[in-house]
């Protein structure tokens, strides 16, 4: 999702010069204040208005603590650290609104039968007979994920980070992943100027897409509407900047679109293809 900071990441020696380094054994508190959106993709969810974004993060030796992600460092060079993480899953902040992923705006944060008779989730449902509204259907669980996370530092300024995590929860019973690479640089003629471009893509297995999105007799009687959910490939793409205005205020803009996979944009409750993002605002780092 938006990224109002850099991530930072697990190396246990910081060097000062080295953007994706934090400091050892120190609380780090930020806020964002500003003006920005979240769009909610489902039908009857309203977009979240970004205004105030907190984000707290904490690394020791080995365990670290970034917003709403536990983690514990296994393995580290200077180019490469495995880490076993636990973080709450965002799936459910598009249907709770006090979702953590949808206060702190994360670091970028799943049942129905087998089959449904009479419906073939391969095709498309006709919009006028299947559109499930976000009020209408059963409660989605929270779910806690927990895996591995591996983060090779290519370079000061490249970053690749692959996640493979799975509810510990039981909520879903299903796995999801993430691969991401990070690109930092400066130019454009401006002075005390960082940019940061992001891509990547997200995984989400079948239990996951199917618990979330896949509609079933707990949420509506009518049959035609029943829609049973597959895996899913989202890619997504994100520009983030920082103007430092003096030592502790500076001026930062995120923009993000995430593109659905068809096996989710094909959900009766899901009305967009894609989830975007923008904010524009100044942060405190204190």
């Amino acid at each position: 999702m938006l990224f109002i900071f850099f991530s930072q990441l697990t190396l246990a020696q910081c060097i000062v010069t080295n953007e994706q380094c934090a400091p050892v054994n120190e609380w780090e508190f930020s806020f964002a204040i500003g003006a920005g959106v979240l769009s909610n993709p489902l039908h009857g969810g309203n977009d979240i208005p970004l205004v105030f974004i907190p984000q707290i993060s904490y690394y020791g030796e080995k365990i670290f603590l970034e917003n709403n992600a536990l983690g514990y460092t296994i393995h580290e060079t200077n180019k490469f650290s495995l880490s076993a993480i636990s973080l709450i899953n965002r799936e459910n902040a598009f249907f709770n609104r006090w979702h953590p992923s949808n206060v702190f705006v994360p670091v970028f944060t799943s049942g129905i039968t087998e089959s449904s008779p009479g419906f073939d989730s391969s095709i498309d449902p006709d919009p006028s007979t299947s559109k499930i509204n976000l009020d209408e259907i059963a409660n989605r669980k929270w779910a806690l994920d927990a895996g591995i996370q591996a983060n090779w530092f290519i370079s000061n300024k490249n970053h690749l980070k692959i996640q493979l995590l799975h509810d510990v929860n039981n909520a879903y019973n299903g796995f999801n992943g993430k691969i991401e690479f990070n690109h930092r640089f400066t130019g454009f003629g401006m002075t005390n100027t960082r940019w940061q471009l992001t891509t990547g893509v997200n995984w989400l297995s079948r239990q996951q897409v199917d618990f979330y999105y896949g509609i079933g007799e707990n949420d509506t009687k009518n049959t035609s509407a029943f829609y049973q959910g597959k895996s899913a490939i989202n890619p997504y793409i994100r520009i983030h900047s920082n103007y430092q205005l003096n030592k502790d205020w500076r001026l930062a803009f995120s923009a993000r679109v995430e593109f659905l996979g068809k096996t989710i944009s094909n959900s009766p409750l899901v009305k967009d293809e894609v989830i975007e993002s923008i904010f524009l605002g100044v942060v405190y780092d204190y």
